[in-house]
């Protein structure tokens, strides 16, 4: 996917949490904007432990290329 679209993703306003489905069938829950950093190049990615009390546990380097799609829960 095109990192202009995931930036869009991320800058909605309001924020909508989403969810990127990649190419490897990995999962990423985007909750809050700042979980999510985008590049032209790249995109950083905080995980959430729900033991962490909402603070980012660790961060992952993804290819915004390897994203197939992103999916909302808009019911």
């Amino acid at each position: 996917m095109a990192p202009q679209n995931i930036l869009a993703e991320v800058r909605r306003n309001p924020f909508t949490p989403f969810r990127m489905v990649l190419a490897n069938g990995a999962v990423y829950d985007i909750r809050h904007a700042d979980q999510c950093m985008v590049s032209p190049r790249g995109m950083v990615v905080g995980e959430v432990s729900p033991l962490t009390d909402g603070f980012i546990e660790y961060t992952l380097n993804v290819n915004p290329h390897n994203v197939l799609r992103i999916e909302r829960d808009d019911a």
